[in-house]
């Protein structure tokens, strides 16, 4: 055989060594999670590896076909590519199948065949088997369940990132949701976490003048806690006391004898619609208010409380009759210094205000702005580039938020403008929430006065009349249009 193809033929069976070698770590455990650091790295490169096939099976399509044939080949592939990434990020579970959750609903920008496969994550995730939950439950709380529940369906509502939801009855017929986190899903995600250290460098090299450390730790900080449920369970009742009473916010209550670590049992609500029903069916009514709410839930709770739940996709919201919302999932929360969110309000204010230099210099000391970064960011061009963000509020008179409205901001303040910009791990949630919140609101067809319902968080009392006073004496020596 002669030198050369004796060496290719020595490198490819160490590659196909190598390849099987890979897919073993790559295997899922008993409920089928990848759990290793290179496994999950391996099905990512499979993924990546995948998308290059399909594009070049597009291509060579293209050279045979007619075009409307070329056109139908293109939707099938990319239904293909759809279903292979939801599938593969639902096995995997943990932080990238939260990633899946996230882009299914914040990016307007995405084909709506793969919104709509990956929207299935946010409740519909491949469940774990009976066995396993039942297992992992007297795991937690002990051989004999029957001290805890009369009945549990074996049938899970939900399945998603984390853990699985089954509905049950208490032992004095209370019906309640039980949420089970799934085996191994804590190794899946420190592993993710283990990946970051990646990810840290590579955000680095991308935006040279962001401060990559604070962002991949706050992530590291909200993934950690949402793996432990008696966190989560301390959350809940936390914001169950701060909105009781309330007349449209329900947060289901907490059994915490019947919960653990890992399963956390709580109030089944009942009767209710999920996002994607109540968008389509609702009275307009309804939607207004369930706007109002799901705004007043969020933006009360940063501003008055100091705290909010950081995780606003569809799947952890319930409608309930007249536009109420039931609000579902507090293992992602995050809690503020004052200080932060007094700075914050003070921000906003400054925008409204059409304070230019001193909203600059605000960034600058809130590190929104390094150092590194000063010399790039002029008065004019960050005015600007804050534009999409405040435009829903920045004028006295309703705002009607959009798909196209959420796309242009979405690409506008994260696409290459970003570059000057750092981005400090408090803002990480809060602007995954802002920009989650109007996505949402797009989809309820919200058409709001945001401005009127949202300066009062940055005004204090008497600042806010006197913002008042000064915006009526403009708005009549404007000229008419």
């Amino acid at each position: 055989m002669p030198p050369l193809v004796l060496i290719l033929a020595l490198t490819l069976l160490v590659a196909i060594g190598l390849l099987l070698i890979l897919r073993r770590t790559a295997r899922g455990n008993r409920v089928g999670i990848t759990t290793s650091r290179v496994g999950r790295v391996v099905t990512l490169v499979g993924l990546s590896f995948s998308a290059l096939r399909r594009r070049i099976r597009r291509l060579l399509g293209r050279l045979f076909l007619s075009k409307a044939k070329r056109e139908a080949r293109d939707r099938e592939i990319e239904a293909q590519a759809a279903r292979e990434i939801a599938k593969a990020m639902g096995d995997m579970k943990g932080a990238l199948m939260k990633v899946g959750q996230i882009v299914s609903f914040m990016d307007d920008a995405m084909p709506e065949v793969y919104r709509a496969e990956l929207a299935k994550l946010q409740t519909q995730a491949p469940p774990m088997d009976w066995e396993i939950v039942e297992a992992t439950l007297r795991l937690e709380l002990g051989d004999d369940l029957d001290r805890h529940f009369s009945d549990i369906e074996r049938t899970p509502i939900a399945a998603a990132s984390i853990g699985q939801v089954h509905r049950a009855k208490l032992r004095d017929g209370t019906r309640v949701a039980i949420k089970v986190q799934y085996p191994g899903v804590d190794r899946a995600i420190t592993a993710d976490l283990d990946n970051y250290g990646m990810l840290q460098g590579m955000i680095q090299a991308v935006t040279p003048t962001m401060d990559a450390g604070p962002i991949v730790d706050e992530l590291r900080a909200r993934l950690s806690e949402e793996l432990d449920y008696t966190k989560e369970a301390e959350n809940q009742e936390l914001f169950r006391r701060l909105y009781e009473g309330h007349p449209n916010i329900v947060v289901p209550r907490v059994w915490k004898e019947h919960s653990s670590r890992r399963v956390l049992t709580t109030e089944l609500i009942e009767g209710a619609r999920g996002f994607y029903e109540f968008s389509e069916k609702a009275s307009a009514e309804e939607k207004r208010t369930a706007t109002l709410t799901i705004h007043a839930f969020a933006f009360d709770s940063i501003y008055n409380h100091y705290v909010f739940n950081g995780d606003p996709h569809p799947g952890n919201y319930l409608f309930l009759e007249g536009g109420r919302v039931a609000f579902l999932d507090f293992g992602c929360v995050k809690r503020f210094q004052e200080q932060f969110v007094e700075a914050l309000r003070a921000l906003n204010r400054l925008y409204l205000l059409g304070e230019q230099e001193a909203y600059r210099e605000k960034m600058v000391e809130m590190r929104y702005i390094l150092p590194a970064g000063e010399d790039k960011v002029s008065v004019e061009w960050l005015w600007e580039y804050m534009h999409f963000y405040y435009l829903p509020i920045m004028r006295d008179e309703p705002f009607l938020m959009t798909a196209e409205h959420c796309k242009k901001a979405v690409g506008a303040m994260f696409g290459p403008a970003m570059r000057k910009l750092n981005m400090p791990g408090e803002f990480v949630l809060l602007n995954r929430i802002n920009f989650g919140l109007n996505s949402i609101f797009a989809r309820l067809d919200a058409c709001e006065n945001f401005h009127r319902i949202s300066r009062g968080y940055f005004f204090k009392e008497g600042d806010l009349a006197r913002y008042e006073t000064a915006q009526r004496a403009s708005a009549q020596t404007a000229p008419s249009r």
